[in-house]
């Protein structure tokens, strides 16, 4: 189970960051590598630390400057830079997972593309990206998820549909979009496992509220917990529990695939409906941000029409998002590497 930290801080960005410099201590960064490759490969460890320690050190430190680039620089570069910089941390913690990266050259690849032909009426957020079986994308997916990538092999995810999924710029989708996938949960103090959920989340569920308890129950891996309604004498809200059937305390709904927490510590809930959207938000932030990358890199013309004209619809959701990346980002990979949740305030 995953602990959540809280990290008090006057500049909580600035100490995000800070926390990354850990790494760049050459006998920090050899020990933390040890300690997880023992238990992948016990006796080899120690020469794959060794052997790892620099490029792993590389990585955050070539991201660090991208973003920090990134936060400089015009929006007309912007995304690409944010790109570069998500790539490499995205590769660190690749490393600390398969010592062997890259282990053959099907996996350098991207992982992702897009449409290769914009339209002459091209909207961003009704663009197209399709995940392919072998790259960067697909093999960190495996190693985060413990899912084959034959699960997400070949789908496609309209831009818009991946935004719906991201909490922390839940409130600029609704306004872009007048619609809401995600939805926030109100516990009952810090350490209860009694929630409420907004009525409006029944939306999804055909107006049916037993279909929300199924499928939570359906995604919690954890059989011997269940969850269960609690009589409300409010409207507004589904009032629902996480019970243990052991009578076991020692349990926390910050596992469930379908509970997210943004980098201020709030809680969601996303209904999964379709398998295809269980994925980790580090995927989701990278995929939209390869997305922009490209139009960027590729479409300079194209590129700057959405930016700099005042007919774009996407021109407020996409600065939004970049905006977002630039904080959310860097959170999440830091979670993923100390195996926590990493809250800065």
């Amino acid at each position: 189970m995953k602990t959540i930290h809280f990290i008090y801080s006057e500049n909580p960005y600035q100490k995000m960051w800070d926390t990354f410099v850990y790494f760049e201590s050459e006998a920090k960064t050899k020990q933390y590598l040890q300690e997880i490759y023992e238990k992948i490969d016990e006796k080899n460890g120690y020469k794959l630390a060794f052997h790892n320690t620099s490029k792993f050190i590389y990585f955050i430190k070539q991201a660090r400057e991208y973003f920090h680039s990134a936060e400089k620089s015009n929006i007309l570069v912007k995304p690409l830079l944010i790109y570069y910089g998500m790539m490499n941390l995205m590769k660190a913690v690749i490393l600390t997972k398969d010592p062997s990266y890259p282990s053959h050259t099907g996996v350098l690849r991207h992982g992702i593309t897009t449409r290769k032909l914009k339209k002459s009426n091209y909207q961003f957020h009704e663009d197209e990206i399709k995940i392919q079986k072998e790259g960067l994308i697909p093999l960190f997916y495996n190693l985060i998820t413990q899912q084959p990538i034959e699960k997400i092999d070949g789908q496609k995810f309209k831009i818009k549909e991946l935004l719906s999924l991201l909490p922390e710029i839940l409130d600029s989708y609704k306004k872009s979009y007048d619609e809401q996938r995600i939805y926030p949960i109100f516990f009952e103090n810090e350490k209860s496992h009694k929630f409420y959920l907004p009525i409006e989340i029944l939306s999804h569920y055909h107006g049916n509220k037993n279909e929300v308890l199924s499928e939570l129950n359906l995604y919690y891996s954890k059989k011997e917990e269940s969850f269960q309604f609690v009589e409300s004498n409010n409207p507004k809200f589904l009032n629902l529990q996480l019970v243990s059937n052991n009578n076991e305390e020692n349990f926390h709904i910050i596992d469930h695939p379908m509970f997210l927490i943004d980098f201020k510590g709030r809680s969601f809930l996303k209904p999964i409906l379709e398998s295809r959207f269980l994925l980790p938000n580090l995927m989701i932030y990278y995929m939209i941000m390869f997305n922009l990358g490209m139009l960027c890199r590729y479409e300079t013309e194209l590129w700057g029409e959405i930016i700099f004209s005042f007919s774009s619809e996407d021109m407020y959701i996409i600065n939004e998002f970049i905006n977002s990346s630039l904080r959310t980002f860097p959170n999440l990979i830091l979670n993923e590497l100390f195996q926590g949740i990493h809250i800065f305030k």
